[in-house]
């Protein structure tokens, strides 16, 4: 509040006649500045991780789609990896263009460090100790550990695809690998892998044989050990999924990972939320049948691997019980590549079942021949971040490039509103998918905002970072507060529920008691001026139906407590995120649906920031200015302007677009701007 206060002497020229020497005037005025009550709502959805992703797959990359997004210099270039043998498998990235990020799980990447350097093996409370450790120094690109491969017989430097040409000829029998120790080890923290191209002869040694059973019974008394390579794969060489074709021996695979060498700690932190605890000797019978749920395993230690076993091999079942493989958003490790050739598929043959070798012993045939996994199969702190990454399960700690800049961005704008903005009130909001009615419990998040309207501040930063109520104890991946750890969510299906966020923010706005007593809002004051501040890097693409309650002016709500049933809807999801824009922004007296926040002389305000690289300049496709057309659209209804470019001299600032420093400093410049900018001054007196 200020106050003014100009006194003024008047001295008239006529006024002496009549005895006056004039006369002092003195005016005060009091003003000050309306109190705002701002909702912060933040895109966490699944696409916010994808430039930490090992492989690149979004659309708007054009022909840098399905590309590696590896930056790490320590990759496999032994057997089928060798890059002027097999030019397909393409496992570090060349690119230079600026719609690609540089994947940073291994290795520091574009200023913002590696995500391996984010985890623990420590007890809670102890000193903190490193999880991972990269593979010893013998290890190189082109030396693995443990088992190495053959070369077509004769040759030096040219790799075998199948047993024939390691032995010359279909007619002499492939006799096996000396001193076989069933895994060959990457470099770096690729980890280890027990597949090998041909197997090893023996039964006891035949990965396939060894993890792979196949299905005959009721777990666990299956059918027998894998000896058909139509089990595996497809006849284009492609893996198979489990149903109807093999059983996967968790029992046995866990054994292996934790033999030496074993990649993995004995139990892994980060972040507050305790991984596991220790690796199991098994799953539960019921889990080797691969068509029931995760979340059925109770066994929190159980489910963790389980799951990381299934993604790694390529078939892990998520929440909504689809099967995501590589090469999709949801499984960002890339596909299998063809062996020794540019043209995929190229030699590629599949048979069964064993056959007898010429020696007469029970083997593959000769020229059996399957595409070679990239990333498939090798157990590692590699491939086990971005099964984090994936799944939504990364701690909130971790520096995963976009989602960190956010971060930080938004931990610098809240500072600035707190130290300069002493009568508004903030609400932090995220959204990606939320737990939909009916849906299992890991499918969604942030059903609520994280943070209610108030002045909490060092609660909203915190919030930036770890999940709720783990400030005295670890939470596990999937209890309550885990599931709601600060995190993109998972990219297995559509999570980018903007309608939905804003819902909550007109709940955080609203007065209503009913809210309040149910803890999910209503602690809006009906003087303040309402605002909404949405950053999101992308188009919405999840609607939601859900009913509504008008108590009228700043009284009603959207029925999304946790005792109400909502849905996922099958409408347009840009829609509904303007259908709850217009509800925000109405005049408190429309009775066209629920009252708005806006008076003829206060208007609720919704202005949109575009961060991320679907924005820049280079990024191809459609979705870009469907993007940009949304944001503009989302900010007409907010009374606000979003510009059509980032150089727009008024309003580019809301383009939060750059490196990974500037996105930050964008950010949190942005913020600053809206909130310094926004300011309502009112006349007291």
């Amino acid at each position: 509040m200020t106050e003014v206060t100009i006194t003024h002497r008047v001295a008239g020229a006529f006024s002496r006649i009549f005895g006056y020497s004039g006369s002092t005037i003195t005016v005060t005025a009091t003003a000050a500045h309306r109190p705002r009550d701002v909702a912060i709502v933040l895109d966490y959805s699944g696409s916010m991780n994808n430039e930490s992703d090992l492989w690149n797959n979004e659309s708007y990359l054009g022909t840098e789609n399905n590309s590696s997004n590896n930056s790490d210099p320590l990759f496999p270039e032994f057997g089928p990896y060798k890059q002027t043998y097999s030019p397909l498998a393409k496992l570090q990235c060349t690119s230079s263009d600026p719609r690609v990020g540089k994947c940073n799980i291994s290795q520091s990447a574009n200023g913002v460090s590696a995500m391996v350097n984010d985890f623990y093996k420590n007890n809670r409370g102890a000193a903190a100790a490193a999880a991972f450790t990269p593979a010893a120094g013998g290890i190189t690109n082109l030396l693995s550990g443990g088992d190495q491969y053959f070369n077509v017989l004769g040759s030096l430097t040219t790799p075998a695809k199948n047993w024939k040409e390691i032995t010359g000829s279909a007619a002499v029998g492939f006799t096996g690998y000396v001193a076989f120790n069933g895994y060959t080890e990457g470099p770096g923290y690729w980890g280890k892998t027990f597949f090998i191209w041909p197997p090893q002869l023996a039964a006891a040694s035949d990965w396939r044989k060894k993890y792979f059973m196949l299905p005959g019974g009721v777990s666990p008394s299956f059918g027998g050990v894998c000896n058909d390579n139509r089990a595996l794969w497809d006849s284009t060489g492609h893996w198979n999924d489990p149903a109807g074709k093999y059983v996967i021996n968790y029992k046995k695979i866990l054994k292996w990972i934790k033999a030496a060498p074993s990649p993995f700690p004995t139990q892994l932190r980060a972040g507050r939320i305790l991984f596991y605890s220790s690796i199991p000797a098994d799953v539960p019978a019921s889990a080797y049948d691969h068509t029931q749920p995760n979340s059925a395993i109770a066994n929190a230690d159980q489910r963790f691997w389980k799951e990381y076993i299934d993604f790694t091999i390529g078939v892990w079942r998520d929440p909504m019980g689809n099967i995501q493989h590589p090469g999709n958003p949801s499984c960002s490790y890339g596909p299998d590549f063809t062996c020794g050739s540019a043209t995929d598929g190229a030699g590629v043959q599949i048979t069964g079942p064993d056959a007898n070798d010429p020696l007469g012993r029970s083997y593959v045939a000769a020229l059996d021949n399957p595409l070679r996994p990239r990333h498939r199969l090798w157990f590692g702190p590699m491939t086990m971040i971005q099964y984090m990454l994936d799944t939504g399960l990364l701690p909130g700690t971790a520096h995963d490039v976009s989602m960190v800049a956010a971060k930080l961005g938004v931990q610098g704008a809240l500072q600035d509103i707190q130290n300069n903005h002493p009568n508004d009130m903030v609400s932090l909001i995220m959204f990606s998918r939320p737990n939909y009615t009916g849906e299992a419990s890991e499918a969604g998040e942030f059903n609520e905002a994280v943070v209610d309207l108030g002045r909490d501040y060092s609660g909203m930063i915190d919030a930036l970072w770890f999940p709720p109520n783990s400030s005295t104890a670890d939470v596990r991946p999937w209890d309550a507060n885990g599931l709601a750890t600060p995190r993109a969510h998972g990219d297995y299906t559509g999570n980018t529920a903007t309608g939905y966020g804003l819902r909550v923010a007109y709940n955080q706005l609203s007065g209503s008691s009913a809210l309040r007593s149910a803890g999910a809002g209503g602690w809006g004051r009906k003087n303040a001026q309402k605002m909404v501040i949405l950053e999101t890097d992308g188009m919405a693409n999840t609607a939601t139906n859900a009913a509504s309650t008008n108590s009228g002016a700043y009284n009603s709500y959207y029925n999304i407590r946790a005792s109400d049933a909502f849905t996922a809807s099958g409408g347009s999801a840009s829609q509904d995120a303007l259908d709850v824009a217009t509800r925000i922004c109405a005049l408190d007296s429309d009775t066209a649906g629920l009252p708005g926040f806006s008076t003829p002389r206060k208007t609720a305000k919704i202005h949109t920031l575009a961060f991320g690289s679907v924005f820049e300049s280079t990024a191809e496709g459609a979705e870009p200015a469907s993007a940009v057309s949304f944001l503009q659209q989302m900010s007409t209804i907010g009374a606000t302007t979003f510009p059509a470019s980032a150089s727009d001299p008024t309003n580019g600032y809301k383009w939060c677009i750059g490196n990974l420093s500037q996105r930050q400093s964008k950010l949190q410049t942005a913020f600053s701007t809206i909130m310094d900018s926004d300011i309502s001054v009112i006349l007291v007196k």
